[in-house]
Protein backbone atom coordinates (compact mmCIF):
# COMPACT_ATOMS: atom_id res chain seq x y z
CA UNK A 1 0.00 0.00 0.00
CA UNK A 2 1.69 3.47 -1.01
CA UNK A 3 1.66 6.40 1.07
CA UNK A 4 -0.93 8.44 -0.67
CA UNK A 5 -3.49 5.28 -0.13
CA UNK A 6 -2.71 4.69 3.13
CA UNK A 7 -3.06 8.62 3.88
CA UNK A 8 -6.69 8.95 2.18
CA UNK A 9 -7.81 5.51 4.22
CA UNK A 10 -6.43 7.24 7.86
CA UNK A 11 -8.74 10.55 7.04
CA UNK A 12 -11.43 8.44 5.55
CA UNK A 13 -11.80 6.77 8.97
CA UNK A 14 -11.26 9.59 10.79
CA UNK A 15 -13.90 11.63 8.55
CA UNK A 16 -16.14 8.67 9.13
CA UNK A 17 -15.65 8.79 13.09
CA UNK A 18 -16.03 12.41 13.39
CA UNK A 19 -19.58 12.05 11.37
CA UNK A 20 -20.61 9.46 14.26
CA UNK A 21 -19.30 12.36 16.85
CA UNK A 22 -21.82 14.80 15.35
CA UNK A 23 -24.57 12.50 14.86
CA UNK A 24 -24.62 11.32 18.70
CA UNK A 25 -24.29 15.23 19.44
CA UNK A 26 -27.02 17.04 17.61
CA UNK A 27 -30.95 16.59 19.29
CA UNK A 28 -33.77 14.90 17.11
CA UNK A 29 -35.29 17.07 14.99
CA UNK A 30 -38.62 15.58 14.18
CA UNK A 31 -41.28 12.80 14.88
CA UNK A 32 -44.61 11.96 15.59
CA UNK A 33 -45.86 11.91 19.10
CA UNK A 34 -49.63 9.59 19.10
CA UNK A 35 -51.41 10.62 22.57
CA UNK A 36 -54.48 7.64 23.29
CA UNK A 37 -53.40 4.84 22.81
CA UNK A 38 -54.53 1.78 23.02
CA UNK A 39 -57.81 3.17 21.79
CA UNK A 40 -60.58 2.28 22.47
CA UNK A 41 -61.84 -1.34 21.44
CA UNK A 42 -64.61 -1.30 18.88
CA UNK A 43 -65.20 1.72 18.89
CA UNK A 44 -64.87 5.67 17.73
CA UNK A 45 -66.27 8.53 16.73
CA UNK A 46 -67.08 10.69 13.19
CA UNK A 47 -67.06 13.91 14.81
CA UNK A 48 -65.12 16.20 13.31
CA UNK A 49 -63.78 14.50 10.31
CA UNK A 50 -66.11 11.70 9.65
CA UNK A 51 -69.81 12.51 9.58
CA UNK A 52 -71.29 15.64 8.23
CA UNK A 53 -71.23 18.09 10.89
CA UNK A 54 -71.01 21.73 11.14
CA UNK A 55 -69.57 23.68 14.09
CA UNK A 56 -66.44 24.11 16.32
CA UNK A 57 -64.85 20.90 18.04
CA UNK A 58 -62.15 21.92 20.37
CA UNK A 59 -59.97 19.12 22.47
CA UNK A 60 -57.30 19.89 24.76
CA UNK A 61 -53.93 17.87 25.36
CA UNK A 62 -52.65 18.06 29.10
CA UNK A 63 -49.12 19.36 29.18
CA UNK A 64 -47.49 16.37 30.67
CA UNK A 65 -48.12 14.22 27.64
CA UNK A 66 -45.23 16.17 26.01
CA UNK A 67 -41.15 16.29 27.22
CA UNK A 68 -40.23 19.24 26.20
CA UNK A 69 -40.68 22.27 23.60
CA UNK A 70 -41.71 21.07 19.85
CA UNK A 71 -42.98 22.74 16.67
CA UNK A 72 -46.49 20.91 15.50
CA UNK A 73 -46.18 20.79 11.82
CA UNK A 74 -49.37 18.60 11.44
CA UNK A 75 -52.10 15.85 13.02
CA UNK A 76 -52.92 12.57 12.06
CA UNK A 77 -56.12 10.87 13.30
CA UNK A 78 -56.32 6.97 13.40
CA UNK A 79 -59.81 4.65 11.64
CA UNK A 80 -58.64 0.83 13.05
CA UNK A 81 -61.65 0.13 14.88
CA UNK A 82 -64.40 0.33 13.25
CA UNK A 83 -65.30 -0.24 9.41
CA UNK A 84 -68.74 0.91 7.83
CA UNK A 85 -67.20 0.62 4.65
CA UNK A 86 -66.43 4.21 3.90
CA UNK A 87 -64.72 5.36 1.11
CA UNK A 88 -64.32 8.93 1.04
CA UNK A 89 -63.46 11.46 3.12
CA UNK A 90 -65.73 14.31 3.93
CA UNK A 91 -66.18 17.14 1.68
CA UNK A 92 -66.10 20.89 2.94
CA UNK A 93 -63.79 23.36 4.58
CA UNK A 94 -62.19 22.36 7.82
CA UNK A 95 -60.19 25.27 9.62
CA UNK A 96 -57.27 24.25 12.29
CA UNK A 97 -56.13 26.63 15.29
CA UNK A 98 -53.66 25.66 17.80
CA UNK A 99 -52.82 27.61 20.96
CA UNK A 100 -52.03 27.34 24.66
CA UNK A 101 -54.69 27.50 27.44
CA UNK A 102 -54.93 26.98 31.23
CA UNK A 103 -57.59 24.76 30.80
CA UNK A 104 -57.37 20.82 30.81
CA UNK A 105 -59.16 18.17 30.25
CA UNK A 106 -61.36 18.07 33.04
CA UNK A 107 -61.67 22.21 33.30
CA UNK A 108 -62.45 23.02 29.50
CA UNK A 109 -65.38 25.82 29.15
CA UNK A 110 -68.55 25.51 27.23
CA UNK A 111 -68.29 28.35 26.05
CA UNK A 112 -65.79 27.57 23.47
CA UNK A 113 -63.94 31.17 23.20
CA UNK A 114 -62.92 31.19 26.52
CA UNK A 115 -60.32 27.95 26.10
CA UNK A 116 -58.59 29.40 23.36
CA UNK A 117 -55.18 31.20 24.22
CA UNK A 118 -53.59 34.91 23.40
CA UNK A 119 -51.04 32.80 21.34
CA UNK A 120 -53.80 31.07 18.72
CA UNK A 121 -52.41 30.50 15.55
CA UNK A 122 -54.49 29.29 12.69
CA UNK A 123 -52.62 26.09 10.87
CA UNK A 124 -54.76 24.98 8.17
CA UNK A 125 -57.60 25.41 6.37
CA UNK A 126 -59.10 23.96 3.33
CA UNK A 127 -60.58 20.10 1.92
CA UNK A 128 -59.44 17.38 3.17
CA UNK A 129 -61.20 15.30 0.31
CA UNK A 130 -59.99 12.45 -0.54
CA UNK A 131 -60.19 8.80 -1.38
CA UNK A 132 -60.56 6.28 2.04
CA UNK A 133 -60.30 2.89 3.38
CA UNK A 134 -60.48 0.93 6.75
CA UNK A 135 -57.07 1.16 8.00
CA UNK A 136 -56.06 4.49 6.76
CA UNK A 137 -54.72 7.80 8.49
CA UNK A 138 -56.12 11.31 8.17
CA UNK A 139 -52.62 13.33 7.67
CA UNK A 140 -53.13 17.20 8.03
CA UNK A 141 -49.91 18.83 7.11
CA UNK A 142 -50.23 22.57 8.55
CA UNK A 143 -49.64 25.69 5.98
CA UNK A 144 -48.11 27.13 9.35
CA UNK A 145 -46.15 25.12 12.37
CA UNK A 146 -46.84 26.08 15.75
CA UNK A 147 -44.25 26.26 18.46
CA UNK A 148 -45.94 24.46 21.86
CA UNK A 149 -43.75 24.99 24.96
CA UNK A 150 -45.56 22.42 27.69
CA UNK A 151 -45.79 23.69 31.31
CA UNK A 152 -48.31 24.09 34.37
CA UNK A 153 -51.18 26.29 33.08
CA UNK A 154 -50.16 25.86 29.59
CA UNK A 155 -51.96 22.87 27.78
CA UNK A 156 -52.31 22.35 24.37
CA UNK A 157 -55.62 23.19 22.63
CA UNK A 158 -56.23 22.18 18.82
CA UNK A 159 -60.03 24.28 17.77
CA UNK A 160 -61.52 22.80 14.37
CA UNK A 161 -64.20 24.51 12.89
CA UNK A 162 -66.06 22.47 10.06
CA UNK A 163 -68.03 24.46 7.14
CA UNK A 164 -70.20 22.76 4.03
CA UNK A 165 -69.35 19.53 5.34
CA UNK A 166 -70.83 15.87 3.07
CA UNK A 167 -70.52 12.62 3.89
CA UNK A 168 -70.96 11.28 0.59
CA UNK A 169 -68.36 8.82 0.68
CA UNK A 170 -69.82 7.24 3.98
CA UNK A 171 -69.02 7.72 7.62
CA UNK A 172 -65.45 7.42 9.68
CA UNK A 173 -65.44 6.29 13.00
CA UNK A 174 -61.85 7.51 14.13
CA UNK A 175 -60.45 5.95 17.17
CA UNK A 176 -60.92 7.48 20.59
CA UNK A 177 -59.81 6.79 23.98
CA UNK A 178 -61.96 7.19 27.10
CA UNK A 179 -64.98 6.05 25.56
CA UNK A 180 -65.68 3.13 28.58
CA UNK A 181 -63.09 4.36 30.98
CA UNK A 182 -62.50 8.03 30.96
CA UNK A 183 -58.66 9.41 30.68
CA UNK A 184 -57.20 11.73 32.13
CA UNK A 185 -54.65 13.04 29.26
CA UNK A 186 -57.29 14.81 27.16
CA UNK A 187 -61.09 16.38 26.77
CA UNK A 188 -63.35 18.10 23.94
CA UNK A 189 -66.03 20.43 23.46
CA UNK A 190 -68.12 20.48 21.03
CA UNK A 191 -70.36 23.16 19.08
CA UNK A 192 -72.79 21.78 16.80
CA UNK A 193 -74.06 24.70 13.79
CA UNK A 194 -77.56 23.97 13.27
CA UNK A 195 -77.70 20.99 13.68
CA UNK A 196 -81.54 18.73 14.58
CA UNK A 197 -79.32 17.44 17.75
CA UNK A 198 -77.79 20.42 17.95
CA UNK A 199 -75.64 22.27 20.96
CA UNK A 200 -72.69 22.49 22.74
CA UNK A 201 -71.48 19.34 24.98
CA UNK A 202 -68.42 18.93 26.76
CA UNK A 203 -66.40 15.65 27.53
CA UNK A 204 -63.64 15.38 29.92
CA UNK A 205 -61.82 12.26 29.80
CA UNK A 206 -62.77 11.19 26.02
CA UNK A 207 -61.50 12.58 22.87
CA UNK A 208 -59.80 11.35 19.16
CA UNK A 209 -56.26 9.57 19.52
CA UNK A 210 -54.65 12.08 17.87
CA UNK A 211 -50.75 11.64 16.57
CA UNK A 212 -48.69 14.87 16.30
CA UNK A 213 -46.27 15.13 13.78
CA UNK A 214 -43.26 17.68 15.32
CA UNK A 215 -39.85 19.13 14.81
CA UNK A 216 -37.71 20.27 18.02
CA UNK A 217 -37.68 23.62 19.00
CA UNK A 218 -35.03 22.45 21.62
CA UNK A 219 -31.29 24.47 21.15
CA UNK A 220 -28.52 22.01 22.35
CA UNK A 221 -27.37 22.14 25.17
CA UNK A 222 -23.59 23.19 26.31
CA UNK A 223 -22.87 19.44 26.42
CA UNK A 224 -23.88 19.23 23.37
CA UNK A 225 -21.53 21.82 21.72
CA UNK A 226 -18.49 20.77 24.04
CA UNK A 227 -18.61 17.22 22.98
CA UNK A 228 -19.01 18.30 18.85
CA UNK A 229 -16.16 20.80 19.66
CA UNK A 230 -14.18 18.04 21.08
CA UNK A 231 -14.95 15.66 18.16
CA UNK A 232 -13.79 18.40 15.55
CA UNK A 233 -10.32 19.81 17.75
CA UNK A 234 -9.68 15.50 17.47
CA UNK A 235 -10.25 15.13 14.32
CA UNK A 236 -8.12 18.28 13.29
CA UNK A 237 -5.10 16.98 15.66
CA UNK A 238 -5.44 13.69 13.37
CA UNK A 239 -5.16 15.16 10.54
CA UNK A 240 -1.96 17.34 11.31
CA UNK A 241 0.14 14.20 12.65
CA UNK A 242 -0.73 12.04 9.61
CA UNK A 243 0.85 15.03 7.57
CA UNK A 244 3.90 14.90 9.34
Amino acid sequence: MTLSSSLSRIKAISLKGFLLVLTVSLPAVAGTIVVGTPADNAAGNCFPFGCSYGGDYQQVYTNSLFSGPISVTGLEFFNTQVNVNATAMNTGTFTISLSTTPADWNTLSATQADNIGGDNTQVFSGSLAQPWAFGDTLSIAFSTSFAYTPGPGANLLVNIVANGTGSAGGLIFFDTNGGNNRNTIFGRTFNFFGQVNGGVGVDSGYGLVTGFNTGSNAVPEPATFGLLGAGLAGFALLLKRVRR
